[in-house]
C-alpha cells in the first residue's frame, strides 16, 4: 500500500475518532417531558366507530423547545382497551413551557360494548383509567418517549 492510498484512510479514522469522542463529550442535560390528560369529549358516531377527542397537556422542564414528530396512544378504562389513534399534528413546545392540543381517538363497537359492560358492573363506583402513549421527539440521539398515566373517571355519588 502507498503513502498516497493510505493517506485518506488515515485521514478518516482520525475524522471519525473526533467525530466521537464529541458525541462522548457532549452534554445534553435533558428531562423527560410530562404528558396529562385534560379533557375527553365524544364525538357523533360514525357507523360502528365512535370517535373522540382527547386533550393532552405537555410539559417541557428543558431549557431548550422540543419539537415532535408525531404520537401514539391508546386509552383503556376499566382495564379494557376503549380506544387508539395517532397524531402527526404535536406543537413543538418551548423551553420551560407547556403546550395543549386535541387528538382524534376512535373506539371500535366491540370496546365500547366491553367498557359498557365494566360501568355498569362497577355500580356507580369510580372507574379507573389508562392512558399509553409513544411521543417521536423530533432531536437526533433523543429516544422516543413512552409514558402511562393512571386515573379515576369519577362515578361514584358527590356528598350533599
Amino acid at each position: 500500500m502507498t503513502i498516497t492510498r493510505a493517506l485518506p484512510m488515515r485521514f478518516f479514522i482520525v475524522a471519525a475518532l473526533f467525530f466521537l469522542s464529541g458525541c462522548a463529550t457532549m452534554n445534553l442535560d435533558y428531562e423527560e417531558p410530562s404528558v396529562e390528560l385534560v379533557s375527553f369529549k365524544a364525538l357523533p358516531a360514525n357507523g360502528f366507530e365512535q370517535n373522540f377527542e382527547i386533550g393532552l397537556k405537555l410539559i417541557n422542564p428543558n431549557n431548550f423547545e422540543l419539537p415532535f414528530n408525531g404520537i401514539s396512544y391508546q386509552l383503556s378504562v376499566a382495564g379494557e382497551i376503549l380506544a387508539y389513534g395517532v397524531s402527526a399534528d404535536i406543537p413543538t413546545v418551548g423551553a420551560y413551557g407547556e403546550s395543549r392540543f386535541v387528538v382524534p381517538v376512535s373506539a371500535s363497537l366491540l370496546g365500547g360494548i366491553k367498557v359498557i359492560k365494566a360501568l355498569m358492573d362497577s355500580q356507580g363506583q369510580d372507574i379507573s383509567y389508562q392512558l399509553k402513549a409513544k411521543l417521536d421527539i423530533d432531536i437526533p440521539f433523543v429516544p422516543k418517549l413512552t409514558f402511562t398515566e393512571d386515573g379515576m373517571i369519577p362515578l361514584g355519588q358527590k356528598p350533599l
